[in-house]
């Protein structure tokens, strides 16, 4: 009789599963007449919110079962392939990231982007305005990053950047990418959403403007220009490890097949461009007398043909 009870039983992250849904049934229950009263949010907007939230709940059922810790254990001592299908044990015993109340903080697909660049972009002052990069762009570019995507597109992304991240068991930039570089399957994953950001690049001299003139905009109350160069070290720390993969026939068959079919042609496409872009950046221009100059920064320069922001492709 006992036996057969546990073999019955769900397992311990679909009734942890329940029991935050009817949490936040509560919580929407009893905030509802309080936002009715107060008008600061009203009840369709709310309620909206709050459909939402629930309607995630089947996708969100395998993070609880990622760090349920009780979960994780078991299936490394019961060594069995029900268990093993709750969780790893490579992950027990830590912590999984945090979401803390802050918008930013929440944004799983910046996260990403975001260690990619602190893993390789080593901190630079600005001499003037103290400031360091790439952390003072960090506000902009998620604004930046989030307008090239409509709503639900970003908010798929983000879904699955969490459970990257809450499969890695650890948010912590250096160690991200270590474990990515162990894991085949989870770096296919995880290089998912640069890869679709850089494809937002084809037209890629018009949206490198307007990428760039967003980014100046977000910036300006910080008192920092994102300049080209700024551009060229941010367009290599987050995609230049792309390029490996599409070195060979069989890398770019791979490209194919794991992100749809033509996307290693348009991402070599992309980095033609950008590459020919940066050359072209290189050769000092000259002025009156035959003297030679370095090219000034892009942001003290007219960008004509930059594309609305609200012009989405």
């Amino acid at each position: 009789m006992t036996a057969e009870r546990t073999t019955t039983d769900p397992p311990p992250f679909e009734r942890h599963h329940r029991t935050a849904q009817a949490l936040v049934s509560t919580f929407q229950e009893a905030l509802e007449p309080q936002f009715t009263a107060k008008g600061a949010l009203s009840r369709d907007e709310f309620t909206r919110a709050m459909g939402l939230m629930m309607a995630h709940w089947p996708a969100v059922l395998p993070l609880f079962a990622s760090i349920c810790q009780t979960c994780a254990a078991k299936s490394c001592s019961a060594k069995s392939s029900t268990a093993s299908s709750w969780g790893g044990c490579g992950t027990a015993g830590e912590e999984p990231p945090q979401i803390e109340s802050g918008g930013r903080r929440r944004d799983f697909v910046t996260r990403l982007m975001v260690s990619a660049l602190r893993a390789s972009l080593p901190d630079s002052m600005d001499p003037i305005t103290g400031a360091s990069f790439p952390q003072v762009i960090v506000p902009g570019l998620q604004s930046t990053l989030t307008a090239l995507f409509y709503e639900k597109e970003w908010e798929a992304m983000n879904a699955s950047a969490i459970a990257l991240f809450n499969r890695l068991g650890t948010d912590r930039d250096t160690e991200v990418w270590h474990r990515l570089a162990r894991e085949e399957t989870l770096a296919v994953l995880a290089d998912t959403p640069f890869i679709r950001v850089m494809l937002r690049f084809r037209q890629f001299h018009q949206q490198r403007q307007t990428f760039i003139r967003r980014m100046t905009d977000q910036l300006r109350d910080r008192h920092f220009v994102f300049a080209e160069e700024h551009f060229q070290a941010l367009f290599d720390a987050l995609f230049g490890r792309l390029r490996e993969g599409l070195r060979t026939e069989l890398g770019r068959a791979r490209t194919d097949i794991q992100y749809g079919e033509g996307t290693a042609e348009a991402l070599l496409r992309i980095f033609d461009q950008f590459d020919k872009h940066r050359q072209e950046q290189s050769v000092p221009v000259r002025v009156l007398g035959g003297r030679q100059m370095p090219r000034p920064m892009l942001a003290q320069r007219s960008m004509l043909g930059s594309t609305p922001a609200a012009k989405r492709r």
